[in-house]
């Protein structure tokens, strides 16, 4: 005990009612064993700190908008929370962590639906702990999604919903956790990212006990290869201390001592169930008509669109005669362990479906969503220590299964089972029983884990963060396994020192920046760098000196150097370097020292013919895709696309959905015009064939954005992937453009409000006519807003550059526009003055726009641009697609409607939730630091 009394516990629940209990009795938990207890929380729903004035309270900000508050959808609640809540609760806790008068931090507590607390701990140094106040049962299933989703399981078919989940007994299809929701797959993510980050956490914690889930706890030590601590149940451990959010009215329990042993029916669906009035009316009837003491919790908002009881039939009350009572919300703990309470009607949340255990309460179960359903199924059919209403909400059977459970002999033998269960829930306590000595070792497992001295200094900037060293990820079991640890990683670090890694890009500008940033990446983790690359558009050596470069001569005529027709440049440029590159690669290979020999090869995916010269020098061929994950599956179902049809589309098809590739349209399939489609088709299949035989691919992506589009390719693509973007966020940017940057365009962006400038830019290939160029700048005049206007030589055909202006068109918009050749794109999305961004939605300037939380509209040309374009706008959301290309009032209506009007704030507001997610995945912890790290092992494997 001595040594607890020094060290402190930070606790964070997730702020809602079912949550916020469990957590605080943990808390107490804790606090009878001597640790110090400091509780972060969030403003919203935040607890009375003075019913517990042995624990210290922090509140963040997480400046919830009062619809963002709202918990109708809660997943997008949930979500919105996890992102949110990242600034204030990282800042909170780091100067927690540096306040050296109070006791060293021991570790974090949080609940398992905040997954971004482990990125932070582990950013922090701290080993996080994660608190799952559902059952353990619940949690097998959430860790099934993916395998359920790949069989087909979801979106679930009401037609199915009778049919057994053959993998989950005794789970019926309907039984599955899920819940509805204006964006299901954010639901598939939070559980994802549940999962996930408990798995990598330092123990879970259950308010559960061994005999009533053992099945589902050895399951789940099996899968988990981190301490479990099962020491519920939480609410029997210690004294209650009052954690409810809302007011109990304490009359139910006079009106509860009047009532015979037994006898009455409790009714309560929690704090955030709501049901139709129409379900209202049913449940009223059938408690009137079963001819049995009730009571009622009526919560306000329980019925959609009503305060409270303005449903209730006139003269009902009367009408039942003093045998029912309502009230707004209900001692629960209290109510359950009343000698007159006989049956507990619930919504089989966690804690309800625990309470009722533990006072031996029959139950009958009325699940809404999530874990409930699956509490439901193990209440009635595992257990058997209760009846489930299978049919909905109908007054004839609800008041059938009232008798049932509180007259006839049924519910008898239900009471006895159950009372059987509240044994052993007590005895699980004892000394020497199972929850007593599972505290025990999770109160042992604190005071073990390892501790680090916190710096204030530390930077958690994603740039530099992956040059720090990173510390351990999942449990850290003692000193020896800590020390073992380190001599790997240092082991790592020389062998990393002594290999060297061979890449080769594309010649063209958008495929040499991610291949170049890919190139200092593997350079921060220790490995040499050689690039390879034709004298066409070859990159300055200078701007990187920590690199070797070997320039081939790809010998191409003046004619094909011309990027007017893309196809034909990358179809001659995959002829005519093939002989120069193998010479090349055949002499590094043979002229390699025994102390950096060369690891692999990574290419471009465009480079197929790649492939076979590497297997020919028997060296293992990585392949960089620099477009997006949804772009490249549109590209490997070209097959598919060609046989039904859709790549011979009419004009007048366009709109027509591609069935295959939801939410893509006919015009959205990422062709290129060409003067030889047959030639297109051709360099795709191989792109995709080569990539098939290849031992890996690196995406300039990141889980959290594409993790549908990750998911389908995995399944056809028996290979290693890798999404460690955004790749230009891990490293200071080095000079890798073929054109000059006009710095001038920083100065000019110094002068404007924040968020007002639209900045427009279709990057390095993209041409349009003469008559186009003129409604762009008509469309940029109109909108009366600054903006940012990148004019490249050669984006007009014919024209030097800004000749096809009207005279005096600069005069006219008095300093409200500022046009260059080229700009610091990076530099300028990140600048506090812009809005907007237009664009072509080429894949680097997509990502990088999605990284500084900017808006887009989006103006696709050609290939990969497409599917872009029409996942921002239709599936991120987080853009307008200017669908009949050029045209001045679209443009003007467009760049309003994204800087000025509401619509605009929705967008930024659902990018900046990117944002965010995509500064986690680059923390310790996240899904591209991890993925990075397997990239790394992969390499040395070879």
């Amino acid at each position: 005990m001595d040594q607890r009394k020094g060290r402190r516990l930070v606790l964070f629940p997730l702020p809602l009612q079912g949550h916020i209990s469990p957590m605080l009795q943990l808390a107490n938990i804790l606090h009878s064993q001597g640790f110090t207890i400091t509780i972060i929380h969030t403003s919203f729903n935040s607890p009375n700190p003075s019913s517990h004035p042995h624990l210290t309270f922090h509140f963040i900000q997480e400046n919830l908008s009062a619809s963002e508050a709202s918990t109708d959808d809660l997943v997008a609640f949930v979500s919105l929370l996890n992102t949110k809540c990242l600034v204030p609760f990282r800042d909170c806790l780091t100067k927690l962590l540096a306040d050296v008068e109070e006791e060293p931090i021991a570790c974090l507590i949080s609940d398992a639906l905040l997954p971004f607390t482990q990125a932070v701990a582990h950013s922090l140094k701290l080993p996080r702990i994660v608190l799952r106040t559902g059952g353990a049962s619940s949690f097998v299933v959430f860790a099934a999604f993916p395998l359920l989703k790949e069989r087909g399981y979801f979106p679930i078919q009401d037609s199915k919903g009778q049919e057994p989940v053959v993998e989950l007994p005794p789970l019926k299809i309907k039984d599955l956790p899920v819940i509805n929701t204006r964006d299901p797959e954010t639901l598939y993510e939070i559980v994802n990212g549940m999962v996930d980050g408990a798995k990598v956490s330092s123990g879970i914690i259950w308010n559960t006990f061994e005999d009533l889930e053992e099945s589902a706890l050895a399951t789940l030590r099996q899968q988990f290869s981190i301490p479990i601590f099962p020491i519920g149940p939480f609410h029997i451990c210690i004294p209650a201390s009052p954690s409810s959010l809302l007011t109990q009215d304490q009359s139910c329990i006079a009106w509860l001592d009047k009532q015979a042993p037994k006898s009455v029916i409790y009714v309560s669906f929690g704090s955030i169930a709501a049901v139709s009035e129409a379900e209202f009316l049913e449940i009223a009837w059938g408690l009137a008509n079963c001819k049995l003491p009730f009571l009622w919790v009526v919560r306000p908002g329980l019925t959609r669109g009503s305060d409270c009881l303005e449903p209730l039939p006139s003269g009902f009350m009367e009408m039942v005669d003093g045998r029912g009572h309502l009230v707004k919300w209900a001692p629960q703990q209290e109510v359950l362990a009343h000698p007159a309470v006989g049956a507990f009607w619930t919504h089989n949340g966690w804690n309800s479906t625990l309470e009722s255990i533990c006072e031996g309460i029959p139950m009958i179960c009325m699940p809404c969503f999530t874990d409930q359903k699956v509490n439901a199924r193990y209440v009635s059919d595992v257990w058997k220590v209760g009846l489930q209403l299978e049919n909905g909400l109908k007054r004839e059977e609800i008041e059938k299964t009232i008798r049932r459970v509180m007259v006839e002999k049924q519910g008898e033998e239900i009471r006895s089972r159950i009372f059987r269960l509240k044994e052993k829930a007590n005895h699980c306590l004892k000394q020497g029983r199972s929850s007593f000595e599972s505290t025990n070792s999770l109160v042992t497992h604190i005071l073990s884990l390892e501790t680090f001295t916190f710096h204030t200094h530390l930077n958690m900037n994603p740039k530099v963060h992956i040059n720090l060293t990173s510390n351990k990820v999942g449990t850290l079991k003692s000193k020896r396994e800590a020390d073992s640890m380190e001599r790997q990683k240092e082991s790592n670090v020389q062998q990393k020192k002594g290999r060297r890694v061979i890449l080769f890009p594309l010649p063209l500008q958008g495929h040499i920046n991610p291949m170049l940033q890919l190139a200092s990446i593997l350079y921060s983790k220790g490995f040499s760098i050689t690039i390879i690359h034709t004298n066409f558009n070859s990159p300055n050596p200078s701007n990187y000196p920590h690199f070797s470069f070997n320039s081939i001569s790809e010998s191409l005529w003046e004619s094909e150097v011309s990027t007017e027709d893309t196809v034909s440049l990358l179809t001659v440029l995959n002829d005519k370097c093939v002989v120069p590159f193998q010479d090349c690669l055949a002499k590094l290979i043979s002229n390699g020292d025994q102390e950096e020999p060369v690891a692999c090869l990574i290419t471009d995916a465009i480079w197929h013919f790649a492939q076979t010269v590497a297997d020919t020098l028997r060296l293992p061929r990585i392949v960089l895709r620099t477009g997006s994950i949804s772009s490249f599956l549109a590209f490997s179902a070209f097959q598919i696309l060609l046989e039904k049809g859709y790549l011979a589309e009419q004009d007048s098809q366009l709109e027509k959905p591609v069935s295959e590739l939801p939410p893509l349209r006919v015009k959205d399939i990422p062709i290129i015009v060409t003067h030889d489609t047959r030639n297109f088709h051709q360099l795709i299949s191989a792109a995709v064939s080569k990539t098939k035989a290849c031992s890996g691919l690196i995406w300039n992506s990141f889980e959290d954005l594409e993790q549908t589009e990750l998911t389908r390719l995995h399944k056809d693509f028996p290979i290693p992937m890798f999404p460690i973007g955004p790749f230009h966020k891990y490293c200071l940017a080095s000079s890798s453009s073929l054109l000059s940057q006009d710095p001038s365009c920083i100065s000019w962006l110094d002068k404007q409000a924040a968020k007002s400038v639209m900045y427009v830019s279709f990057g390095s290939i993209v041409i349009v006519n003469v008559t186009e160029f003129l409604e762009i700048a008509w469309g940029l005049a109109n909108s009366r807003v600054p903006f940012l206007w990148v004019v490249r030589p050669g984006a007009v055909p014919g024209v030097e550059w800004l000749e096809p202006l009207p005279k005096g068109f600069l005069e006219m918009l008095d300093g409200r526009g500022h046009i260059v050749k080229w700009a610091p794109q990076q530099e300028v999305l990140a600048h506090p003055a812009v809005g907007g961004f237009w664009t072509h939605n080429g894949w680097n300037s997509t990502l990088e726009s999605i990284c500084e939380g900017v808006p887009m509209i989006c103006q696709p040309c050609f290939g990969d641009q497409l599917v872009n374009a029409r996942y921002v706008s239709h599936v991120w959301r987080v853009g307008l697609h200017l669908e009949r290309k050029f045209e001045r009032r679209e443009i003007e209506t467009a760049i309003r409607r994204v800087t000025v009007e509401a619509e605009g704030q929705e967008m930024r507001e659902r990018i900046m939730h990117l944002k965010e997610k995509l500064e986690l995945s680059l923390l310790e912890a996240g899904s591209s630091y991890q993925s990075l790290e397997r990239l790394v092992d992969h390499i040395l494997s070879f």
